[in-house]
């Protein structure tokens, strides 16, 4: 039932912890969480009515609706102190995840986020370390001929990373995960092509391809 990405970020949630899934959609990784025995007990948070329903039925259908919840909200804003010690955001922009997270700062009881922003990852990594959030395990895959990264944070101290740390991430980078070598070789490859075609071309306004290989670069200089 769960994508491979889907099932990489369940799979990074503390076994025994309550979990809360934001965005939950079809409502797959909480039913995913308890039918393996990592959570005891779920929440399923949407802010469309629409998905929210079919993850209902969904739930009924696995015979879980005592163990998982829905619940109608805007991001984490029906979220209740204690409700929850682990928080699952995938499947959304940097920015949104963000703003999420600011907006539910105020919750108390939240031991761990669980995080698979699908662009500006660098964003979510800048927030986490300027919020007492510790990125412990970070891990990348391919699914659907895309690449998706999928952070683990726990309550911590303020940590400062570099700029290609932010981007591509201090435990991926440290670790040699061969998921973003791979994705390290292909970014430079396109981004290569490109600023050959601008040479070209003629167009000299090729300041943000040159940084982004400047980056690319840092990054696959950890392999070497």
């Amino acid at each position: 039932m769960l994508s491979k990405r889907l099932k990489a970020v369940a799979d990074m949630v503390t076994e025994g912890n309550i979990a809360a899934d934001i965005g939950t959609d079809h409502g797959y990784v909480p039913i995913y969480l308890i039918k393996n025995n990592i959570s005891k007990k779920a929440y399923a948070l949407d802010i469309n009515e629409g998905p929210l329903k079919m993850a209902a039925k969904n739930i009924r259908l696995e015979g879980l609706s005592d163990k998982i919840t829905t619940v109608l909200s805007d991001g984490m804003e029906q979220m209740k102190d204690n409700m929850a010690e682990s928080v699952i955001i995938a499947g959304m922009g940097g920015d949104l995840i963000v703003d999420i997270l600011s907006r539910g700062s105020r919750i108390k009881g939240i031991k761990e986020l669980v995080l698979s922003p699908h662009k500006r990852i660098d964003l979510v990594r800048k927030f986490l370390s300027q919020n007492c959030w510790e990125i412990i395990k970070e891990d990348m895959v391919m699914d659907g001929g895309k690449y998706y990264t999928i952070i683990k944070a726990v309550k911590g101290q303020n940590t400062e990373y570099t700029d290609v740390e932010l981007l591509y991430g201090k435990y991926l980078l440290e670790t040699k995960n061969q998921v973003l070598k791979q994705y390290l070789k292909k970014e430079n490859e396109k981004f290569s092509k490109i600023l050959n075609t601008m040479k070209e071309s003629g167009n000299v306004n090729d300041f943000q391809i040159k940084e982004v290989l400047k980056m690319n670069q840092k990054g696959r200089a950890y392999y070497d």
